[in-house]
């Protein structure tokens, strides 16, 4: 299209990416998602749920407002790069960022159903934790192997006595900082996951502590720095996708071997 129309197709594959984030019902402004379905909508969600939100438990999802805002800097990293700059590779490191930051409210779904389902589990609290576990499995095998077996096992397998609670949540907040790749590893921290809250004034589980200033400054540095190349972002996202693609077929293969193997041991009895 005309170099003045804003439709590039770099341009245009990275309006994808922010549509498909948040989805066509989120409403007409920002912090308007009550109708929202995709990830925007949940991240608004569970914000209320851990006291993440831009104004604690009202406004928008503290996590949104990163994302949107390092969506904005590769805007304008697609519309006016230049490779001979190396600027793919700030588009790249951005899209690194808002991958690893996308985790967040699973990670926060998958807290707080694994606390509702530590005593009892209705079939739809079970449900949910299996949804959002699964959403974060593969990347929490990455870092460490025996906290996803134990999630895995408490999700999946529906096994309630062999791991305790606290130390499949206590594994899961170990990986926290080493969640995602490239330079999206490090973004995530305790506190952008927060602490488990039944209302405003009622605490129900601490989460981990840590300082996030170090992510901060990450996520600022990325939101500040300049431009990336024209069609730079549309194959930037087919490398990214494919190589996450392949890290991630083998432990979802495993997954959904075992949960086959599950149903069809349910299916003889």
């Amino acid at each position: 299209g005309d170099a003045t129309n804003n439709d590039d197709q770099s341009v245009h594959a990275w309006d994808e990416a922010v549509a498909f984030y948040a989805g066509s019902t989120v409403g007409g402004s920002y912090g308007t998602s009550e109708t929202g379905v995709l990830q925007f909508a949940l991240a608004d969600k569970r914000c209320q749920n851990f006291k993440t939100c831009t104004d604690g438990f009202s406004g928008g999802s503290q996590v949104n407002a990163d994302i949107l805002a390092l969506f904005n800097a590769g805007k304008e990293a697609a519309r006016t790069g230049n490779i001979a700059n190396g600027d793919c590779d700030t588009l790249d490191s951005l899209m690194d960022k808002i991958s690893a930051l996308s985790l967040v409210p699973f990670v926060q779904g998958v807290m707080r159903y694994l606390y509702k389902t530590k005593s009892v589990a209705s079939a739809k609290e079970a449900g949910e934790l299996w949804a959002f576990a699964t959403a974060i499995l593969p990347f929490v095998d990455e870092v460490d192997p025996d906290a996803a077996e134990k999630l895995y096992k408490r999700a999946w397998k529906l096994d309630f006595e062999t791991t305790s609670y606290e130390d499949i949540k206590s594994g899961i907040e170990s990986t926290l900082t080493k969640l995602g790749a490239g330079e999206g590893v490090g973004v995530v921290t305790c506190s952008m996951v927060g602490d488990l809250y039944a209302g405003p004034d009622a605490l129900s589980n601490a989460g981990c502590s840590d300082s996030s200033s170090n992510s901060k400054k990450e996520i600022e540095l990325g939101v500040g720095l300049g431009l990336g190349l024209p069609l730079c972002a549309s194959l930037l996202a087919v490398v990214y996708l494919n190589c996450a693609r392949i890290r991630n077929q083998r432990r979802f293969d495993e997954l959904l071997a075992r949960q086959t193997t599950l149903r069809d041991e349910h299916n003889r009895v």
